[in-house]
């Protein structure tokens, strides 16, 4: 199977696990339900591995007896997927109906406890607490008091066998009962490994999504303090210097009462678009909230910076954004700085921020450069200063 291929079914079964997943509950109620989703299908493999089993040995009964109980866990599929598509979320119900009638059609069509097939009832009471809420005692207790209740019915009262089952020889017998706990505990390593996997899935989810800004998909502010700090210390250590551009687009509240919100969410996100095209694999482009925009520059001098800069400037000048059916030209403000340690993050944070209102000042669709305590472009060493960036006529264009 090419990587294409398989990756189109990790998403096509992702979709089936995600279907009727309400995103507004907690992680631990999505795992609860993600395995629900899962349960025919597994059901339905564990049935399949009976059918080829039954098939290998040559006892076409046995076989066609799976084969007519994979209806119920096809059925169920089918279920759930139109429940779900209604928009209905699943529910541990329906998967422990699922499992229990399968079973049952399996003991009482003829396969009979001789092979141990009641013991599938003990699996479904030790994998109870995977779909069923743990706030739901009383669901828990009657799903777990069902499946010791069928266990322990079947292991004192064994139900008969049919002739085809007796007929298999007891080496035979005995390789399917064996068979019956090692697919068991298999099912069971199965499941407990998917709560795992879908809690980790879930955790990282849940940590994307406290780092992404939704509207435009960029960094946060929460990620840019903290790549923030971590910078710093690289600087202190290895010498690695950075730089911060903060900007601003310019007249941003007259494009929202002008054209609407919406209109000003399709700007945003285009600017955001532009910004990540622009810079560095290793910078890092947040979004620090409102029409307020970031960019950490990774390895880069102030002299380095600002010709990345500027071009970011000219491009969002030059490119026209769609908001419905029009285009909008829309410019911004920026404020750069280096640092240093001067006057440490919050005072380094102020003074690029004021770097940035100063180019608003000055006329907006520029840069005003902040130099602290460093020679920057000829200028003397000195506490701190601010200094224009006016593009010449040649970078205008």
């Amino acid at each position: 199977m090419n990587p294409s291929t398989s990756k189109q079914w990790q998403q096509m079964v992702w979709r089936w696990l995600q279907l009727g997943v309400d995103p507004a509950q907690s992680g631990a109620v999505r795992r609860r339900q993600y395995i629900t989703n899962a349960v025919p299908a597994l059901v339905l493999l564990m049935v399949l591995f009976y059918f080829l089993l039954f098939f290998w040995l040559g006892n076409w009964a046995l076989a066609s007896i799976s084969l007519k109980a994979s209806a119920i866990p096809l059925l169920g599929m089918v279920w759930f997927y139109r429940q779900q598509r209604l928009g209905r979320p699943p529910h541990y119900w329906k998967a422990c109906l699922i499992c229990q009638a399968t079973v049952l059609a399996g003991i009482l069509g003829g396969q009979g406890t001789e092979i141990g097939g009641h013991y599938y009832f003990l699996l479904f009471f030790l994998t109870t607490p995977l779909v069923v809420p743990t706030r739901d005692k009383w669901g828990m207790l009657l799903v777990t008091s069902i499946c010791i209740g069928w266990f322990s019915l079947f292991d004192l009262h064994p139900w008969p066998a049919s002739a085809e089952v007796a007929a298999l020889g007891v080496d035979t017998i005995k390789l399917l009962y064996l068979s019956v706990l090692l697919s068991g505990s298999v099912i069971l390593f199965v499941a407990l490994l998917s709560g795992e996997f879908f809690s980790e899935a879930l955790e990282r989810r849940i940590q994307q999504m406290a780092c992404t800004d939704v509207l435009t998909g960029l960094a946060n502010r929460r990620v840019f303090y903290q790549t923030m700090a971590q910078w710093q210390l690289a600087c202190q250590r290895e010498r690695r210097p950075f730089c911060l551009a903060m900007l601003d687009i310019d007249h941003f509240k007259r494009i929202n009462d002008s054209h609407g919100h919406e209109a000003g969410d399709q700007v945003l996100r285009a600017l955001a678009r532009l910004l990540q095209q622009g810079v560095g694999r290793d910078d890092l482009v947040c979004r620090m909230g409102g029409e307020e925009f970031a960019i950490l520059l990774a390895g880069r001098s102030l002299e380095q910076a600002l010709p990345l800069c500027e071009a970011l400037r000219q491009t969002i000048a030059a490119t026209p954004m769609l908001t419905g059916s029009e285009l909008l030209h829309v410019t911004v403000s920026m404020g750069l700085g280096q640092w240093h340690g001067v006057g440490g993050e919050s005072g380094f944070l102020a003074a690029v921020d004021q770097a940035l209102y100063a180019a608003k000042h000055a006329g907006r669709n520029a840069i005003r450069l902040h130099v602290d305590g460093a020679m920057v472009a000829g200028l003397p060493r000195q506490e701190t200063r601010m200094r224009d960036y006016r593009p010449s006529a040649d970078s205008e264009g």
